[in-house]
């Protein structure tokens, strides 16, 4: 079956692993839950025709980057399982997305974009940590900026600093009564198969 078919269909039936819940409420953080900010974007974005998501229940994956995560940094498989979408992130290409998760560090393993309702999907490289620790209430990740070309090769990857714009996004949706720290992603040094080195982008 095919890929994206699959995953919107359990996703309906209620089978698919539940991702990192969006936040809507920053008071409504229990202990040991950190809000977790950050934003994914490709340069150049999506143009018109890229994606062509026609089946039932797959436009919620337009303009749409899964970023599949773990407790432990591990290469993705080429066909990533069912399991390996629990506790994604759901980022909308261009914007910020506030989630929450566990106060601990976990990776991002790599992430998909689905370009129709075939097999066809993009793949980006991970191995990227993302370091929280116990008392961590609200934390500022940055922005993961992918460098592409017409076929999806990713030509550089960058950890983007954009932190006054976040704040204050944060701030319109949430108040001041829980600040926004900051910690970023750290880069992971290149992986065989991936044949770019990642570097980190100036402010």
């Amino acid at each position: 079956m095919r890929a994206l078919f699959l995953l919107a269909a359990l996703s309906l039936a209620g089978c698919v692993p539940p991702s990192l819940a969006p936040v809507h409420n920053a008071e409504s953080i229990g202990s040991g839950e950190t809000i977790v900010v950050g934003r994914v974007e490709l340069v150049p974005p999506l143009r018109k025709g890229e994606q062509r998501l026609t089946a039932i229940g797959t436009g919620s994956y337009e303009n749409l980057m899964l970023l599949l995560t773990g407790e432990r940094d591990r290469p993705l498989p080429a066909d990533p399982k069912i399991a390996d979408y629990a506790d994604r992130i759901e980022a909308p290409l261009g914007g910020h997305f506030f989630v929450r998760t566990r106060s601990a560090s976990f990776y991002i393993l790599g992430g998909i974009v689905f370009l129709d309702s075939a097999m066809n999907r993009a793949r980006f490289p991970g191995g990227l940590r993302v370091a929280l620790k116990e008392g961590d209430r609200a934390v500022y990740i940055g922005t993961l900026r992918y460098h592409r070309n017409e076929f999806f090769d990713i030509t550089d990857v960058q950890v983007v600093d954009e932190y006054t714009a976040a704040n204050a996004e944060y701030a319109k949706r949430f108040g001041n009564g829980v600040p926004l720290s900051k910690a970023l992603m750290a880069l992971p040094k290149a992986r065989p198969g991936t044949g770019k080195r990642v570097v980190l982008a100036p402010n």
